[in-house]
């Protein structure tokens, strides 16, 4: 792969992991608002390390970005290896890597992560709270997909 051909691939993967990393936590807070679920995800994240509400949320905030943009440069690489680089066959694509990487996020959460976590408002993970990760994972990758089938890889 070229250095053009590589920094092209970076700088999609960069762009589809903050741009679907936003539509994520705009679905969950939207899920949050509507008071189906408590999904608020980068304090949960970031208290898993800092032990403490008072930085959960910048701590969150890096550990997540960083989380959409490792993920973006996978589901990128995953496209470009089947050939579903273009429309709207990268989004389709991208919707369902995020429907397996939600599903095995809320199995987490549910099973392991909320039986441990610091903070007690995050201690209880249910049905709700699965299936907003699941739908956040959609949409991540729904966005994620998009970007991939319209820049010029």
């Amino acid at each position: 792969m070229s250095i053009p051909a590589l920094l092209s691939f970076l700088l999609t993967a960069l762009v589809a992991g903050l741009l679907g990393g936003i539509a994520m936590e705009a679905v969950l807070w939207v899920i949050g608002r509507g008071g189906w679920a408590k999904a608020d995800m980068i304090v949960a994240l970031g208290s898993l390390f800092t032990k403490s509400r008072e930085t959960a949320w910048r701590v969150g905030l890096w550990l997540h970005a960083t989380a959409a943009i490792v993920f973006a440069i996978i589901y990128t690489l995953v496209m470009v290896a089947l050939g579903y680089t273009g429309m709207p066959q990268s989004a389709f694509l991208g919707a369902g890597m995020g429907f397996v990487h939600g599903m095995i996020v809320s199995l987490g959460l549910v099973w392991v992560v909320a039986e441990q976590h610091p903070l007690e408002e995050f201690n209880e993970a249910g049905l709700a709270i699965g299936l907003s990760h699941i739908v956040g994972h959609v949409v991540y990758g729904a966005v994620v997909g998009f970007v991939v089938g319209v820049a010029p890889l």
